[in-house]
Formats: C-alpha cells, structure tokens, sequence
C-alpha cells in the first residue's frame, strides 16, 4: 500500500512538474494612445485566459526614468492578448503610504478630496487630491482649497480625452494649476494627485503606431544598437593590437641585440674579454632570471637552481 502511495505520488508530482512546459512569457505593454505600446514588463502564463485581466504594477521611475516620482505606484490591467503580446489599460496610480506619511507633521495642514470626472471621450475617473500645507489651515481655509482644487480637476478631466488625462497625472500640468491657484491662500507645501482610479471606460482611440509598425521600429533600433556597438569596439581594438604589435616587435629586437652579445655566450659559459668565466654567484636573483629568460628555460626555483640551469649541471 506504501508502495502504491509513493507511486502515485510521483506521478501527480510529475504531472504537476509538466505544467511548466506548456507555459510562455508575454511581453506586457502600454496602451497604444498615448505610450505607443511601450514595453514596460513580462509575465507568464498556461494560456490567453489565465493573462487576460491581470493587473501590473510598477514605478513611474521604472516606466519613464523620472527619478523624482519613484513613489508613485501605476497600475495597468491587461485587456487584450495578440500573440505574444499583452495590450494593457491604464487603470490608475496612487502615491506610496510611506512617501505620505513622511510629508504630513503635527504642525503641518492636510487637505484631501475626492473629484469624479468624465473625459470627453466617455472614461469615468476618480481623482484624489492631497495638498500639504507648511502651517495649520483652519477649517475655513481647508474648504476653501478644496473648492478650488475641485474646480481645477473638473475643468480638466471634462475639456480632455482619457490619454491626454493621463499625461497630466502622471506630469506636473495639473500638480502647477493647483499650487498656482492655493498660493493666495496659504504657504503651500505640496498639492498633487496622490491617487487615480479608472471606473468606467469609453471609447478606445485609434490613433498612434500600430503594434506591426512598433515591432519594426524596435527590430530596427535593436540592430543600430548592435552595428553601433560593433563599431565602437573595433574603434577600441585598433590602437590596442597597434600597440600590442610595437610592444612585442620591440621586444623581439631587444632579444635578439642580447642574445647576439651577451646572453648567447654566458648561458654557454664561454667565458669574458678578461678571460675568466663568469661569476654567477656574484649576480643577484633578478639578474640570473633575465639570463635564463633570454635562454628561453624556467626562472623559478632559488639562486642554486637557477645557477644550475645556466652552467648546464
């Protein structure tokens, strides 16, 4: 009976095991209007069914280099598979907790609200404004900034598409208008949109690349990087082997002049113009290496072993 568990164990193992094989990875992109289908992740999955709806997350740093906005979170839910490909739908944004927290002190006003706005292209967004403030703000002031913060936000959810909403979130446009428009009433510190959510959608755009001409773009720019890369590296080798070739050709010269006047008749031990043989063991350690280098023998070992190699014992 253990033996047939075990069996069957193995066998639900190995089936589980082969799940893996029929997995893939789908490259996750941006929605076309207004990010052009940028690559921006991957994911993995058995089959269309199980990516489709899966929301992705990552930094606006990460999503368009913006070191100043490593807090702020987006989120993209995947709509559509075309091959390898996930078409994803922008579907908000929100401000870390910890990155909050850190603004907001006891001697420090807060002023948050809830604006829902309708784009002229039928998207349904709910932003949420957080203004900051360097003093306390009475309750008057604080409804007074809400009211104009509301105004702002509406004004220019309901004159723009969903794109164009979008760009203005995740940009300063509609972060400058608030601040320009609660001066006047006190010191602010900061008024941003620390969160969007996508309610309901409307009417998809058409305009921008399509993901056929994306696609070429990106095989094209992949093989100027390469030919550039090539390119800079015979750049960076030329002088290299230039001056590996100099070195080695003066070296081969240096030899040569020593073999044919010293190193050829002391490795012999023919001995001086004085007519005496040479004194090994008067020479130092790095001297008798040169001579057996010259030589063409091995230079390790202590003084006597190198004396040796040169006598011939």
């Amino acid at each position: 009976m253990a033996v047939r568990n075990s069996a069957q164990s193995r066998n639900l193992a190995r089936k589980q095991r082969d799940k893996w094989k029929s997995k893939r990875f789908y490259s996750i992109r941006a929605p076309r209007n207004p990010w052009q289908y940028k690559k921006i992740g991957e994911t993995i999955g058995e089959n269309d069914e199980f990516v489709e709806g899966r929301i992705f997350q990552t930094t606006q740093q990460e999503f368009d280099g913006d070191f100043t906005k490593m807090h702020v979170k987006l989120n993209f839910r995947i709509v559509e598979i075309i091959n390898q490909d996930a078409i994803t739908e922008f579907v908000g944004h929100e401000h870390q907790n910890d990155h909050i927290r850190r603004q907001i002190r006891r001697y420090r006003g807060k002023v948050d609200a809830v604006v829902d706005v309708v784009t002229n292209d039928g998207y349904l967004v709910r932003l949420k404004p957080l203004i900051v403030t360097e003093g306390r703000a009475t309750s008057s002031m604080k409804k007074v900034m809400r009211r104009k913060v509301t105004e702002i936000i509406t004004t220019f959810g309901s004159s723009c598409t969903y794109p164009a909403l979008q760009k203005a979130i995740l940009g300063s446009e509609i972060e400058t208008s608030m601040n320009d428009a609660l001066k006047p009433i006190t010191k602010i510190r900061s008024a941003v949109i620390a969160k969007s959510q996508l309610l309901q959608s409307g009417v998809v755009s058409s305009e921008g690349p399509t993901l056929d001409e994306i696609h070429a773009a990106e095989v094209k720019e992949q093989s100027e990087l390469k030919a550039r890369k090539q390119a800079a590296l015979s750049e960076e080798d030329a002088p290299t082997i230039l001056e590996a070739a100099e070195a080695m050709e003066s070296i081969s010269e240096k030899a040569s002049e020593d073999s044919a006047e010293e190193i050829s008749d002391e490795k012999e031990g023919i001995t001086s113009e004085s007519g005496e043989e040479l004194d090994y063991s008067s020479m130092t350690v790095p001297q008798l290496k040169e001579l057996l280098k010259a030589a063409g023998k091995p230079v390790s070992g202590k003084k006597s072993d190198l004396i040796d190699r040169l006598t011939g014992e």
